[in-house]
């Protein structure tokens, strides 16, 4: 994969970009690539060479990594950024922790994100991780007894918080992620094992959560107002309030987004699903 820079960042930030020291080692797939798209991370696989990221799309990412480094100031006798491995199914899985508590059996991760991100509890993903890498801990012998995400907000505002009441009242917002058993989480990551498996020899189909999906909405419209009067999540709900409204109105059909797709995915110039769907 090739770094550029197209708005000219400073040269310090863009090399220390470059120079990301991350490796999963030496294993057939990491946790994080478990949990990812199968069309994803095989399109990734194969067109390695052919790919480019802007420095300015991984600026959140370095400040992530920044912020683990300072994090372990912190850290005595917790175990920080180590990393484990399983083997199931033929693959070995690898995978590396922020923090765990031998002691209190407390597994830890940090994410720098938005505020966006947590609005609606922790994600799919999220849960799938952790449980994952809990898993790989009772695989090497430990006990784990709680997981959590400890979630620092990059565009936190107090102002916003003071004024929107679903909004996160602090910068730093720590999540209880439910607990799989061993279980389950084998079973999870068999599953995931043979998708990518399978993956490698013919592309599935990214599905709707896979790709953050929005849904479609229709939004009712006033002659002379840029904003929505209202928003609904169904055509026949915004047909009855049209009626309602009278003249001078009309019903806005908003299509959902791919986001991932859209903004995130750095394979998606490759990806026939996502071409075809523009």
């Amino acid at each position: 994969m090739r770094i550029t820079n197209k708005f000219n960042l400073p040269e310090t930030i863009v090399n220390a970009i470059r120079h990301d020291p991350y490796s999963s080692g030496p294993c057939d797939i990491s946790v994080t690539r478990l949990i990812s798209p199968p069309r994803k991370v095989a399109l990734e696989r194969a067109h390695f060479k052919e790919l480019e990221e802007d420095a300015s799309d991984r600026v959140w990412s370095l400040f992530g990594q920044a912020m683990h480094v300072v994090l372990e100031r912190a850290e005595n006798i917790a175990d920080t950024e180590t990393r484990y491995s399983i083997e199931r199914q033929g693959w070995n899985i690898s995978g590396q922790f922020d923090r765990f508590d031998p002691i209190s059996g407390i597994l830890t991760d940090y994410k720098v994100t938005s505020c966006y991100s947590v609005k609606n509890g922790s994600r799919s993903e999220w849960i799938a991780q952790m449980n994952i890498l809990a898993a790989l801990l009772r695989e090497n012998g430990y006990a784990v007894n709680q997981l959590q995400i400890v979630v620092i907000l990059r565009d936190w505002s107090k102002s916003m918080s003071q004024r929107i009441t679903d909004y996160p009242d602090q910068p730093v917002v720590t999540i209880d992620v439910p607990v799989w058993s061993q279980e389950k989480c084998e079973e999870y990551i068999d599953e995931r094992i043979r998708l990518h498996q399978a993956a490698r020899d013919k592309l599935p189909e990214c599905t709707a959560e896979e790709r953050w999906q929005t849904a479609d909405v229709f939004a009712l419209m006033k002659e002379g107002r840029k904003t929505a009067v209202r928003v609904f999540s169904s055509a026949a709900e915004a047909n009855t309030a049209l009626v309602d409204a009278g003249e001078k109105h009309s019903i806005d059909h908003r299509l959902g987004r791919s986001i991932r797709c859209q903004s995130y995915c750095p394979i998606a110039r490759f990806c026939e699903q996502w071409l075809g769907s523009q």
